[in-house]
């Protein structure tokens, strides 16, 4: 018999929508209506500030409208109720008053497995009709659309159709199953559901052949779909623990996947399901939950939802150590299981010490004021979680940063002149712009680039991808080439503005800032090139003349105390100034220049640019040095220096520049173009 004579769930939806009156409302209804506690997946919002908006109620609204539209073309009215009553409870358990959810996780409902926990609400409430259909349909609802995302196995939807055939022939059972998908999916997006019903179809006829066989390697695609990698990287990945992985997977759901996972690489999205399998051993476990973490993860920004990337740098660096086999830094960071047996459900998230937890919020607070505050705070988090430092280990403005860079194209051109062969190698390709400028420029060569970062290697994946390059990318040491290039088998190898990252990065015997650094890279290149190829250094440059001081004269008030600041913090070398007046400050030369080089980036930058030593060899001191590794085995070929244009473009508009006695002074020299070419057959 019909529960509802009178008044459909939607018709109690929309009064109450018009009228904000919860007194007669429907126990269903008053779940949503009195959440304090709404479960958002943060996959659809571009705001955290939504979620103080009730959005499952508004969700569950238009599941039901859907339902309505279809109602006279395609429903008995049988159909019709039970789907109303199915959609009306779907999101039970993201809703209630904390003391509804307080009684409901006592009497054992899962309601972080939203469809189990409101079914089990359902159940207790409902003295209707077809209760054991209705269970099943709101117990499993959602798992189709699941399935094609990876998150969930087929099998986990076996109940349902026996459940269904005891009421429905299979022609009716697998409509009322296609229509109630329309509206779970399509209340989400029209788009979605145009994109996803004709395999919805496909996965309920499988479902009714009770075919549950499933690929493990085809899941894991769908389940990261949105990486970057493609299905041949993902499945190099994967060969680390594959096996532990799969069996561990079998019987296991995932909750919350894409939303926590979409800023980190698939190789940190298998490693934690690696650690997941090294932690979680009870068989009663069925569902992974990733809930946690994805908030841990996100804050607002600016207005925008945006990805918590202090967090996010610091749990990279844990899930790269524990990949590599190295020994794992747990001081102020570790991985987090918390079993809860009773509801079968694991959550996985990372557990930061009481000065870590509280570093990264002060990152997060002090980028709203922005200025030196935000700058020592970032200084003081790399420093206490031991993150790499490098040029594109960047926050906020890490997509302004490599736009900026890449606009330095026409510069770099000057590169062009003086490559040989037909096998060119970019080390520390960055954004990409060189890469690009050679694939363009050139005709019939192999365009390699080859880094450390994987934030580097990610972005420029995507971009070879989305717009179709020929070049091609490899993660790999700079400091030893011939882990990832046979011997005498490079024509060309480039170092556009990486030297002096490789020189302030990574220490040489325990020590940065050490010129045998770069004498290690440089003899590495060395030994990959080909007789008669060359090495082209593109990189920053110190006056000879060491003895000579400059006048700064700021025109803004903060630029004494970034000068101040600055020379406390950088490391490469002492910097020396004398303070002449409150925006005034005689230097000397190659001290004033290191600082410009920061001062240029302004304060978002600061906390890696402080870091960086860009000018660390006069031209005199870089041809001996040249000379002093190779001698007669390697030619100079080109050894220049010039002043790149942006420097003084860029600093114009915050200081004046000028000789001792007050006269203008053109900016030193910044760059030079270094060709170095190995001796042998030409």
């Amino acid at each position: 018999m019909n529960p509802f004579l009178h008044k459909t769930h939607l018709d109690y939806m929309q009064d109450y929508l018009e009228r904000k009156e919860s007194s007669t409302l429907p126990s269903w209804l008053k779940y949503l209506v009195f959440a304090e506690e709404v479960h958002q997946n943060f996959e659809h919002i571009d705001s955290l500030q939504e979620l103080s908006e009730n959005r499952v109620i508004q969700y569950v609204y238009r599941s039901l409208v859907i339902l309505e539209k279809k109602r006279e073309a395609f429903l008995t009215d049988e159909m019709y109720w039970q789907l109303a009553i199915v959609l009306s409870y779907s999101e039970a358990a993201k809703g209630g008053t904390a003391e509804q959810r307080k009684n409901w996780l006592e009497k054992g409902y899962n309601l972080m497995a939203h469809n189990e926990g409101s079914a089990h609400i359902f159940w207790e409430d409902y003295l209707g009709y077809d209760k054991p259909l209705l269970f099943t349909l709101i117990k499993t609802h959602g798992l189709i659309g699941q399935y094609l995302r990876g998150e969930t196995r087929l099998s986990a939807s076996s109940e349902l159709v026996e459940t269904m055939r005891s009421y429905y022939d299979n022609k009716t059972a697998k409509d009322l199953l296609y229509m109630l998908n329309e509206c779970i999916i399509a209340a989400v997006s029209d788009e979605l559901w145009l994109n996803v019903k004709n395999d919805v179809n496909s996965t309920i006829e499988k479902l009714f052949q009770q075919d549950f066989s499933e690929d493990f390697e085809n899941r894991i695609h769908r389940l990261t779909a949105s990486f970057s990698e493609t299905l041949s990287e993902k499945k190099m990945i994967m060969a680390a623990q594959y096996d532990k992985v799969r069996l561990f997977l079998q019987n296991i759901d995932l909750w919350y996947v894409e939303p926590s996972m979409h800023d980190l690489s698939f190789a940190d999205f298998w490693a934690i399901l690696c650690l997941a399998a090294d932690e979680i051993t009870s068989p009663q476990i069925a569902h992974l939950n990733f809930e946690t973490l994805m908030k841990q993860l996100h804050y607002d920004y600016k207005g925008q939802k945006h990805s918590n990337v202090y967090r996010k740098r610091v749990i990279e660096k844990f899930l790269h150590e524990y990949s590599s086999n190295q020994p794992l830094d747990t001081t102020h960071v570790t991985f987090k299981v918390e079993n809860y047996e009773s509801i079968n459900t694991a959550f996985l998230s990372f557990e930061f010490s009481d000065v870590g937890e509280a570093l990264i919020q002060f990152c997060v607070e002090a980028e709203k004021t922005g200025g030196m505050i935000h700058n020592q705070a970032t200084v003081l988090l790399f420093d206490l979680f031991g993150l790499r430092r490098d040029a594109y280990d960047r926050f906020n403005n890490e997509g302004d940063y490599l736009t900026h860079m890449n606009s330095s194209v026409d510069d770099k051109k000057v590169i062009l002149d003086f490559i040989k062969g037909d096998t060119i190698l970019d080390v520390g390709p960055g954004g990409g712009v060189l890469l690009d400028l050679l694939e363009s420029e050139t005709s019939g060569k192999q365009i390699l680039g080859i880094d450390i970062s994987e934030n580097v290697i990610e972005t420029l994946e995507a971009k070879k991808q989305n717009e179709n390059h020929s070049w091609s990318v490899i993660k790999g040491n700079a400091l030893s080439l011939v882990d990832s290039f046979a011997p005498n088998s490079i024509d060309t190898i480039i170092y556009s503005s990486i030297i002096h990252e490789l020189y302030s990065y990574i220490p040489f015997e325990g020590k940065y800032f050490n010129q045998q650094t770069i004498k290690t890279a440089l003899e590495s290149a060395f030994e990959v090139l080909k007789p008669g190829g060359r090495m082209i250094i593109r990189d920053g440059i110190m006056s000879d003349d060491k003895k000579a001081k400059r006048i700064i004269r700021f025109k803004t008030d903060d630029g004494l105390p970034f000068l101040i600041q600055y020379a406390k913090d950088f490391k490469g070398r002492k910097i020396s100034y004398e303070i002449q007046s409150d925006h005034e400050v005689m230097m000397p030369l190659n001290d004033s220049m290191e600082f410009l080089y920061t001062y240029t980036w302004g304060t978002e930058s600061y906390a890696h640019e402080v870091n960086e030593q860009f000018g660390y060899f006069t031209p005199t001191e870089y041809r001996a040095f040249i000379q002093d590794i190779f001698g007669e085995t390697a030619e100079i070929i080109k050894l220049e220096h010039y002043l790149q244009e942006g420097y003084t473009t860029h600093l114009n508009e915050k200081i004046d520049f000028e000789y001792e006695d007050g006269l203008p002074a053109p900016l030193p020299d910044s760059t030079c173009l270094l060709v170095i070419e190995k001796g042998g057959v030409k």
